[in-house]
């Protein structure tokens, strides 16, 4: 695991209100998920607050619970006000972001705007058809790899089926969660689906946010687009060889990777052929590619991160990039478009993608787009089935930069960076811009 540190003293900043020309994150301590709480500065001496997601899969240091009674009391303006949020935005329905929605609290808080990818539009036939789909494979996922478990112990790892059963329950609709974001709150907040169908552009304003323009870069409506999940060779903080040769066996490919399919892959698209092969012939796709289940669980939750927003906030000299989980396709997509690119490299503040996982920030991104002056968050936790996020090689190149890169389960290390820290383990980056 990585720690970010610097060989500087370490100083401790004292924490300040928001004034005019400085804006906020706080990023909450959920342990495996994200929560993050955007406070905007107006010329009236108002606060304008963004809460991105609020989940967990695995707790950090206190309950998702005592979580979203922090954030509530931090959506007052002071003691005996209501609580008051401009804009809640939900990137994508995996637990590890929206679990913290179900809490029955969030009844009493006044919500101006609820945004949503577009694939969580309840009356969009084919968002519908995504999100049966996902549901579907969840839960059979779930109840193979709960049947896995419990059955005598097989050639698969236990490691290996308790990580695909954590994925595939992550999947799981969330209902209770998903009903707060989709029908509750207080104040009736204007449900925005993104990016908007038909849209003749990427970016809109609201009044709920005077002074920001917000640009969508994904989910792209293009389901092709959605289903890219996997960068290419050279674009992943993955280790691997990239030299024609097999990884583990050092033996050349007789093809280029472009011509092979992964079992994961092939199992998503054609889990239906995998189904009705004899038993005999499943315990052998068991034993060759590590389980199919657990092969399938890691592609269903790169495609319902395929569906995450992607979202920039524009606000006078600040740029703002959070990605959610975006997967490679819509970071391809932004990459290749002179104007968003262009965009991106203005990032002021970046919200790690998916926990730092090495398929969630492009390395070409890193290395020819971010500039040096930026504030970095990443919401991580330490999880015994995936022992390599956050990745180390992904986060020591984000401190090479320089920028000033926090981590959530280390929040001891982010005053090094010149982050504010507070209880609960709530670490704040304060941010100067000048308002356009």
């Amino acid at each position: 695991m990585s720690t970010l540190t610097r060989t500087r003293r370490p100083r401790k900043p004292k924490p300040q209100p928001v004034t005019g020309d400085v804006l906020s994150v706080r990023m909450y301590d959920v342990g495996f998920g994200d929560c993050f709480l955007v406070r905007i500065p107006t010329p009236e001496n108002k606060i304008r607050r963004v809460l991105f997601d609020c989940g967990s899969l695995k707790e950090g240091a206190k309950p998702i619970q005592d979580v979203v009674r922090q954030v509530i009391e931090d959506a007052r303006d002071g003691p005996g006000e209501a609580p008051h949020l401009d804009v809640v935005v939900a990137t994508h329905r995996h637990r590890d972001h929206i679990s913290g929605f179900q809490d029955p609290a969030w009844a009493d808080v006044q919500v101006g705007e609820v945004w949503l990818p577009w694939t969580e539009k309840p009356d969009d036939p084919q968002g519908r058809a995504i999100r049966e789909k996902h549901q579907r494979l969840a839960e059979q996922l779930e109840a193979r790899l709960k049947s896995a478990l419990t059955a005598p112990a097989g050639p698969i790892p236990l490691a290996l089926l308790e990580a695909g059963l954590a994925m595939a329950q992550n999947a799981l609709t969330n209902e209770a969660a998903m009903r707060t974001l989709l029908r509750g709150f207080a104040g009736q907040p204007l449900r925005r689906y993104l990016p908007k169908a038909r849209a003749t552009v990427s970016w809109f304003n609201t009044p709920q946010l005077p002074g920001v323009t917000i640009h969508v870069l994904g989910p792209s409506r293009d389901p092709e687009i959605i289903r890219e999940l996997d960068p290419p060779a050279g674009q992943s903080y993955l280790k691997l060889m990239e030299t024609g040769q097999d990884s583990s066996t050092g033996s050349p490919r007789p093809f280029g990777e472009g011509w092979e399919v992964s079992t994961a892959e092939y199992a998503l698209k054609h889990s239906e052929l995998a189904n009705e092969l004899p038993l005999a012939d499943q315990e052998v796709v068991h034993n060759a590619g590590g389980g199919l289940h657990t092969a399938v669980a890691t592609v269903l939750d790169k495609a319902l991160n395929g569906t995450s927003l992607m979202l920039v906030f524009q606000i006078g000299t600040a740029t703002l990039l959070f990605p959610g989980d975006a997967q490679w396709g819509t970071w391809r997509t932004a990459l290749e478009s002179p104007d968003l690119r262009s965009l991106l490299a203005a990032t002021t503040f970046y919200k790690v993608g998916h926990h730092g996982s090495h398929n969630a920030t492009p390395v070409e991104f890193v290395d020819k787009v971010l500039g040096k002056d930026f504030w970095g968050m990443v919401s991580t936790n330490t999880v015994a089935s995936w022992p390599k996020i956050p990745k180390k090689e992904l986060l020591d190149k984000l401190a090479e930069k320089p920028g000033r890169v926090a981590r959530s389960d280390q929040p001891q290390d982010a005053s090094t960076w010149g982050f504010s820290t507070g209880e609960g383990g709530v670490i704040e980056a304060r941010i100067p811009f000048q308002p356009a």
